[in-house]
């Protein structure tokens, strides 16, 4: 007995440093894509160093939500095909372990990595992302008109704003400004050159030579200003209601509970969107165990192949999807709702119990008929 756990522990301890290697590469070249996007923020808009490690910094637990199950199931199927290519698990066969014991370690570690990521999503992940908004929402306030990246449409609030060029004061060259502020009216601001100042005060844009083109959406009638000078405000106005207390949590920012029944939300669409999202933070956790699950069977269950195990791993690789996308088509269709939220958790739970059925010994003769598992 006690050879079998050490062996058992000699499985965990490759696959619990694999699959944390794995975790660590995968979340760090995401978080370096994300980070790339904010890199300007620092190079031209002037934000602060610190200020933008800490807002990607709340980007990791969703990263890492992202990965891990992958990172599982990589690291499964790496150190059990490596298992079998060294013949350490034929050894360990011929010394007395059965299925259920070779993929032991496969399932604590499935179980390790759900119980983490519970965890994160129940609790560390809606509370990064409203300190990620938080943040977010503070660069906006600090400096609308700065944030301005020059050849791109940028929306801030009720603002689409965009800019050809910029010279080397920092004016704005060939600006188009979409401003949608009023009700019933949309206002249209072309103009050949703007002007940055009082940025303290969430930043004005003086235009030079342009016009103001103004349609009433009601009438349909349409109205245009040729100037010389003008001055608009670039501030956000949705940064001032969020400011003072009215911001509106989204989906990400919620608790759990918070989305089971949202006491601020009263349209339908919206609610069943927030129940979606809450039954999808408690799936994707198991997502992690049934990788593992799947890992472990396509590659130990049925006769090695001493030419290769490149459609085993490829079979685990397309089934672990299959069931990722599926899941998500089910939890997104919102019109049947009660019924896609079961569909998704029998998927899930189906396959780790199926998986956990055929490492029994009951299901020793099913794994090598020889219509399942051909022999060569």
């Amino acid at each position: 007995m006690s050879v079998m756990r050490q062996l058992s522990r000699y499985i965990f301890r490759q696959l619990f440093f694999a699959v944390i290697a794995t975790i660590l590469v995968l979340t760090s070249i995401m978080w370096l894509a994300q980070s790339l996007r904010y890199i300007e923020y620092i190079a031209n808009k002037g934000v602060p160093l610190l200020l933008f490690l800490e807002m990607i910094l709340y980007l990791l637990p969703n990263l890492f939500v992202i990965v891990a199950p992958i990172a599982v199931l990589i690291g499964v199927i790496f150190i059990y095909n490596k298992l079998i290519a060294d013949h350490e698990l034929v050894v360990m066969q011929a010394s007395g372990l059965d299925y259920w014991r070779l993929a032991k370690p496969a399932i604590m570690i499935g179980l390790l990595i759900t119980f983490v990521l519970y965890l994160l999503n129940i609790y560390f992940l809606p509370l990064s992302f409203r300190k990620y908004r938080d943040i977010t929402v503070a660069l906006r306030e600090k400096s609308l008109a700065s944030l301005v990246q020059v050849g791109q449409f940028n929306t801030f609030g009720k603002y689409t704003v965009y800019a050809r060029s910029q010279d080397a004061q920092g004016n704005f060259l060939g600006l188009l400004i979409y401003d949608s502020n009023q009700e019933h009216k949309s206002t249209l601001f072309m103009a050949e050159k703007g002007v940055v100042f009082n940025k303290e005060e969430g930043g004005r844009l003086y235009l030079i030579n342009g016009n103001r083109q103004e349609t009433d959406q009601i009438t349909g009638k349409p109205s245009i200003l040729y100037f010389d000078r003008y001055t608009i405000e670039a501030k956000d106005q949705s940064v001032d209601d969020e400011k003072g207390g009215g911001r509106f949590l989204r989906a990400y920012e919620r608790t759990v509970t918070d989305l089971m029944d949202p006491k601020d939300v009263s349209s339908l669409s919206t609610r069943l969107e927030f129940i979606s999202a809450a039954h999808q933070r408690l799936i994707s956790p198991l997502y992690a165990l049934t990788f593992a699950l799947l890992g472990v069977c396509f590659m130990i269950l049925g006769c090695f192949n001493r030419k290769g195990r490149t459609g085993k791993i490829l079979s685990a690789c397309v089934v672990a999807s299959f069931i990722e996308v599926i899941a998500l088509v089910f939890l997104h269709t919102l019109k049947y709702s009660t019924l896609m939220i079961g569909l998704s958790y029998s998927l899930v739970l189906g396959t780790i119990i199926i998986c956990l059925f055929f490492l029994t010994p009951w299901a020793n003769g099913l794994v090598n008929f020889p219509v399942l598992w051909r022999r060569k």
